[in-house]
């Protein structure tokens, strides 16, 4: 009996101590968690605005997001940046949506998306001159070329998807200024559902958020 209870008594404490110390390492993972998204959406949000603008974290009420963020210089307003999420192929895809007060879409980042690899996740790839399926000649780009087509597009209208002209890396200045043109981007090759989730959150709330702002 007595050797019972000493077996009850160290895994009592054993177990206590395991509980704990698993306690502390989720509530540092949780913590580091937190602080790299924290840090990804500060920087989707400086990527969503030109070089030298004063940014500030805006608190909004119904229809407009809880929080958004406004983009000023020299005292003269110059955008605000929205997070934004649209239903693709196997999840949600969040992004970060940078728009002027007359609704052009200054820049757009994606947050998260667990779309198929090699198909829908490509929404982050950066066109490289490294591999032969690319393009060759020219610099890599800084910037996934999925978000860079939205650039200067209205999101006060519809957002066109064009399924045969190819994927925007490839095409030359002249067949991006007429899709351009007509306020249309291209498709992931084989993933057209991963794109219009994102064309479809921005024509879905672009124009309320800039309506309830003004």
């Amino acid at each position: 009996m007595v050797d019972l209870i000493k077996l009850i008594f160290a895994l009592t404490i054993i177990s206590a101590a395991a509980g704990l110390a698993m306690g502390v390492a989720s509530s540092k993972t949780e913590a580091n968690i937190a602080a790299r998204q924290a840090q990804i959406r500060q920087a989707a949000i400086a990527s969503v605005f030109p070089e030298g603008v004063a940014i500030k974290e805006e608190k909004g009420e119904a229809p407009l997001p809880g929080k958004y963020w406004s983009a000023s210089k020299g005292g003269a307003p110059i955008g605000y940046a929205f997070e934004m999420s649209g239903r693709g192929y196997a999840g949600d895809i969040k992004f970060m949506a940078g728009i002027d007060p007359s609704g052009k879409i200054l820049g757009l980042t994606v947050l998260d998306q667990h779309e198929t690899p090699g198909l829908g996740s490509r929404v982050n790839e950066v066109a490289s001159t490294k591999y032969v399926w690319y393009p060759i000649g020219g610099d890599d780009k800084a910037k996934p070329w999925f978000s860079e087509q939205f650039e200067g597009l209205s999101s006060l209208k519809q957002i066109g998807i064009d399924k045969t002209a190819g994927e925007w890396h490839k095409l030359d200045d002249a067949k991006r200024a007429e899709l351009r043109g007509k306020n249309t981007v291209t498709a992931i090759t084989g993933s057209t559902i991963s794109t219009a989730a994102v064309t479809r959150s921005i024509s879905q709330k672009a124009g309320e958020y800039l309506k309830a702002l003004q």
